[in-house]
């Protein structure tokens, strides 16, 4: 059976035609479909090996996880398509949303702060599944403590796909131990996350509600994602005015912001190369000065 047809199969309608171009999400290729009888729209992406299964059933999960919150705008999940069920598969259906337009930043921050508030029901630090950050691998096993999860799972997990960015292995010990005092200043719940809020990932549908999609889901400290709509730009003044209304953030953020958007570059040093090196060894020697 082909694509539509087996999306057709797994949403239980008549039929589905295919509307507008195709595109492409890293790993996966992405398009519209619309139902021949109602003219409803569904948006999909579609993967081709298990490691792309892997990357879709994760990012299911993920959007799962936050559409449950009923708090900000996510579209919702419909269909996970394994390859065992679909011929055609892996793939995922998700809700089609008309993006476009302007919106309240400020309603959007207060949104996100009330699904930060979700916190995981075993009170750990984690996500049931491993996702991706971008193609990254990111491992998420459950942990007690936060620190320890990021030192484990964000810091070292990055340092060993980039060759500790050519710092002695006495110096990734020093900027751990860093890092353990920083984020040890604070008590931190495990928030759900979105996990890779870049401004590409957030917007506004017609109305100006704000959504975002494309997640890298687990549960942490909420201003990682904070963090993260500060790098790159996208998000302004009126959305963390939002979000302090909502959940004011913590005192010396900032040096929380430097260690966790430290992943992030290094990130995509790994993914893209470049001038990321140069980017991410100065936050680590950062991070370091944050010990004297």
């Amino acid at each position: 059976m082909s694509l539509l047809e087996d999306m057709s199969s797994a949403l239980d309608i008549a039929s589905l035609e295919a509307k507008g171009g195709s595109g492409g999400s890293g790993f996966a290729s992405t398009g519209v479909a619309e139902d021949t009888s109602t003219g409803k729209r569904y948006f999909y992406k579609k993967g081709n090996d298990s490691a792309d299964e892997k990357m879709l059933s994760a990012e299911f999960a993920g959007v799962k996880a936050m559409h449950e919150t009923k708090t900000i705008r996510v579209p919702e999940p419909l269909v996970f398509g394994s390859k065992s069920d679909y011929a055609s598969g892996p793939f995922v259906v998700f809700e089609y949303l008309n993006i476009g337009g302007g919106g309240d930043g400020r309603e959007m921050g207060r949104k996100l702060a009330q699904m930060h508030r979700c916190l995981s029901e075993n009170g750990k630090f984690g996500f049931h599944i491993d996702n991706t950050i971008g193609a990254t691998p990111q491992k998420n096993t459950w942990e007690n403590i936060w620190p320890d999860f990021f030192i484990k799972h964000r810091y070292h997990a990055m340092l060993d796909k980039c060759s500790n960015l050519g710092f002695s292995d006495s110096e990734v010990k020093e900027v751990e131990e860093v890092i353990r005092r920083v984020l040890s200043e604070v008590d931190v719940v495990p928030s759900l996350l979105h996990g890779d809020l870049w401004g590409g990932n957030g917007a506004f549908v017609e109305g100006g509600e704000p959504v975002i999609y494309d997640p890298a889901t687990y549960y942490g400290d909420r201003e990682a994602d904070i963090a993260m709509t500060q790098l790159f730009g996208g998000f302004g003044g009126d959305f963390l005015a939002g979000y302090n209304e909502e959940y004011p953030l913590e005192r010396n953020f900032e040096s929380r912001k430097l260690i966790y958007n430290w992943y992030h570059i290094a990130n995509h040093y790994v993914l893209f190369g470049g001038s990321y090196m140069n980017q991410a060894r100065g936050m680590m020697s950062q991070i370091k000065a944050l010990g004297k």
